[in-house]
């Protein structure tokens, strides 16, 4: 996926800053419908960095002050979901999907993130 491209999906563009401006690497601003991106976030990175934070749209402040990882998983998630229905798309056959395969090229490390790998994956396919 490109930014191009989620821009046409989700309706939101990539304004990259000099990382020294904010102390965030990435954060959204919902009336702008704009993702900023702090520049050391390698371009390679970007679109993971730019769904993981698209799961943070319906996060109230509060709510993400008392419920920090609760919030985090679910944006992860959102990440999880989106990079693997692309790679599904593109698969010759997803039965032959390898979600350690998948961990590695995104550094995915966890246990929680190799768990919804796999309840997202049974999800897409069915």
């Amino acid at each position: 996926m490109t930014e191009k491209e989620l821009f046409e999906e989700f309706g939101v563009k990539i304004e990259i800053y000099e990382n020294q401006l904010f102390e965030d690497e990435a954060f959204y601003i919902p009336e702008l419908l704009t993702m900023f991106l702090s520049d050391a976030i390698p371009e390679t990175k970007r679109v993971q960095v730019t769904l993981h934070e698209l799961g943070h749209k319906g996060h109230m402040p509060h709510i993400y002050q008392m419920f920090r990882e609760k919030c985090e998983l679910e944006a992860n998630r959102n990440m999880i979901h989106h990079l693997l229905k692309e790679e599904l798309e593109i698969a010759e056959d997803h039965t032959q999907f390898n979600y350690l395969v998948f961990m590695e090229k995104y550094k995915l490390k966890t246990i929680a993130d190799e768990t919804m790998i796999k309840e997202e994956y049974l999800n897409l396919v069915g």
